[in-house]
C-alpha cells in the first residue's frame, strides 16, 4: 500500500522525530552573507562640475599636433607611390596607343602603296574616263623661264 504510513499507529516521540527528519530533509543551509542588506541610493551628479586641469588643454593640443604631423607624414609617403603608380599606368596607356597608331600607319601605308601603284592609277583613269590634256588646255604655273604668272581666265569670255 502506498498510503499505509498514514494509517499506521505510531508513538508520539517516533512520530515527531520522523516528521522532523522529513521537514529537515528539504531545509536549505544558510547562504554566506545572507544577513547583509544592500541599499542602493540614487546619486544625481548633474550639478557637479569637474575642475579644469590647466595641463589638459596643452596636452590635448600636443596630441592634435602629433596626430596631424603623423597624418602629413603618411600622406607624404603615399603620394609619391600613388603618383608613380599613376604615371606607370599613363605610360602603359600611351605605349598601347602608340602601338595601335603604328599598326594603323602600317595599314595605311600598305593601302596607299596599293592605291598609288601604276596599275591602280591606270585602272582608276580608265574607270573615270580620264584623258590626257591637250597642250592648249595645259596651264604652266610659275614658269621660271619667262618669269610670268599664269592668269586664270575663262576662254568663253574672250
Amino acid at each position: 500500500m502506498a498510503f499505509g504510513w498514514i494509517f499506521e499507529k505510531k508513538s508520539g516521540a517516533s512520530h515527531q522525530a520522523h516528521s522532523r527528519t522529513q521537514a529537515g530533509r528539504y531545509h536549505l543551509r544558510p547562504m554566506p552573507n545572507e544577513d547583509i542588506h544592500v541599499f542602493v541610493k540614487k546619486i544625481d551628479n548633474t550639478r557637479v562640475v569637474r575642475e579644469q586641469d590647466p595641463k589638459a588643454n596643452a596636452s590635448a593640443w600636443k596630441t592634435i599636433s602629433v596626430a596631424t604631423m603623423f597624418a602629413l607624414l603618411v600622406v607624404g609617403l603615399i603620394v609619391p607611390i600613388a603618383n608613380s603608380y599613376l604615371a606607370g599606368y599613363t605610360v602603359a596607356e600611351i605605349e598601347k596607343q602608340n602601338n595601335q597608331l603604328a599598326a594603323q600607319v602600317a595599314r595605311y601605308s600598305v593601302r596607299e602603296s596599293e592605291l598609288t601603284s601604276l596599275e591602280a592609277l591606270a585602272r582608276a583613269a580608265k574607270n573615270q574616263k580620264f584623258i590626257d590634256p591637250t597642250p592648249e588646255s595645259m596651264v604652266v604655273l610659275n614658269d621660271t623661264r619667262t618669269g610670268t604668272v599664269a592668269l586664270n581666265r575663262n576662254r568663253n569670255r574672250q
